[in-house]
């Protein structure tokens, strides 16, 4: 039987608790027994038992008064005293009943209800288009195979089988594994789990080499400008591609391009960072400022007569309210294709590609190139002091490289760049 604590002769009062004014520092106040109040700085008060334990003096909180009142903080004293004639660290004890309370969350909570709390507290940081996706490949790939199965109970083997059915996707098979990862990060913040079954399966299906994109060269320019001002699609989409080449941007960017982003005195388009939103907007969190050609400005004159009142750029075909869908422009270039008129694998990505390969080969400078394909620095401690914008260069650039387009279009010798 186990020994029973001594009786205590406790000494506080709430008359005397609320006397017990705040000073520069905590400060205890007695009651008996090791158990006593911690009045803090900001005026609170707070319940703690001092005890030794192994020859070291050590404490555990019982909680704030006056929630706990008096009475009560003495019957968890009592009960905490119990403990330690028992053997048992009641601080220790305490951090043991989190744990086994966040194992019993854990086994209540499904992996789907709580990937949903995850999408509320953490993917909102994401741009929409990756907001998309990750709900998309959770709904459609991961609940059906683990979402109903408690969080604490998926394993390795689990998160094995659902990523060996998509060998084939890869890439896909990767980020799912990662989305994986990033949720039971979120639930070991939370003292919800201990272990997470996707660590182990990273490196399990290899990642296929970056993609690049082949440029047109400068031979194809013609027939591929000839291709598109003269095939079936709608003239907005044939606008919007041609404003794609001489932007340089990303597909979208221009699809979902918005008026008030766009300066015609100033001759600049500012697509704002991914952090005011989503939708078009850059990938990374800084803006990005588009200094626009003549040739460019030409096409906006187009565009403005073709939207209307529209707020984009590049409204929908169907409906002027919306903007234009990637897809339409894909479309294009399968039509490109398909007729023989662009190589085979050159995607619209590659216009990128053909700018940034021209303006090398003449010399142009890497960063002013950089700098208009709105690359990320490599180097993170570089990246963090180089702010510059090369604007007068980079506009030069850009209307160097307009008007190369238009000479290689027209058949005519081109025009030697030259550096500022």
């Amino acid at each position: 039987m186990a020994p029973t604590p001594r009786a205590l002769n406790y000494t506080l009062t709430d008359k005397k608790v609320n006397a017990a004014k705040p000073k520069d520092k905590p400060y205890p106040v007695a009651d008996g027994g090791g158990l006593y109040l911690d009045v803090m700085p900001g005026g609170s008060k707070v319940w703690r038992y001092s005890y030794r334990v192994d020859g070291k003096r050590t404490k555990a909180t019982i909680g704030p008064y006056p929630l706990i009142g008096i009475k009560e903080a003495r019957d968890c004293h009592e009960k905490l005293r119990r403990q330690l004639l028992d053997g048992i660290n009641p601080a220790r004890q305490k951090q043991v009943d989190r744990v086994e309370r966040a194992a019993k969350v854990a086994q209540a909570e499904t992996f789907e209800s709580f990937a949903k709390i995850w999408i509320t507290e953490k993917l909102a940081s994401l741009t929409q288009r990756s907001q998309k996706q990750t709900l998309a490949w959770l709904k459609n790939d991961v609940y059906p195979v683990i979402g109903k199965l408690p969080l604490g109970e998926v394993h390795a083997r689990d998160v094995l089988n659902l990523l060996e059915g998509m060998r084939n996707t890869p890439t896909k098979a990767n980020n799912i594994r990662a989305i994986i990862e990033r949720i039971y990060q979120y639930a070991a913040q939370k003292l919800l789990v201990t272990y997470n079954p996707a660590t182990p399966m990273k490196g399990l299906i290899q990642q296929p080499p970056a993609a690049h994109y082949p440029p047109l060269k400068p031979s194809q320019i013609h027939a591929f400008m000839e291709a598109v001002r003269t095939c079936g699609a709608h003239q907005g989409t044939r606008v919007a591609v041609e404003f794609l080449l001489y932007t340089v941007v990303r597909k979208d960017n221009v699809c979902k391009a918005r008026w008030e982003h766009i300066d015609l005195d100033a001759k600049t388009w500012t697509i704002p960072g991914r952090t005011v939103g989503g939708n078009g907007f850059m990938k990374a969190d800084r803006p990005h400022t588009v200094y626009l050609s003549n040739q460019a400005m030409k096409l906006l004159e187009k565009a403005k007569y073709l939207s209307g009142k529209s707020e984009w750029v590049f409204p929908s075909v169907q409906r002027q309210s919306l903007p234009m869908t990637e897809v339409a422009i894909n479309h294009l270039f399968a039509r490109l294709r398909a007729a023989g008129s662009i190589p085979a694998d050159f995607k619209p990505h590659g216009l990128r590609s053909t700018a940034s390969t021209m303006m090398n080969e003449e010399g142009i400078a890497p960063d002013v190139v950089e700098a208009i394909l709105a690359h990320k620095e490599k180097n993170a401690t570089r990246g963090s002091y180089n702010h510059a914008t090369y604007t007068r260069a980079v506009t030069e650039a850009l209307q160097w490289y307009a008007d190369r387009i238009d000479k290689l279009v027209a058949g005519a010798d081109v025009i030697k760049f030259k550096a500022a």
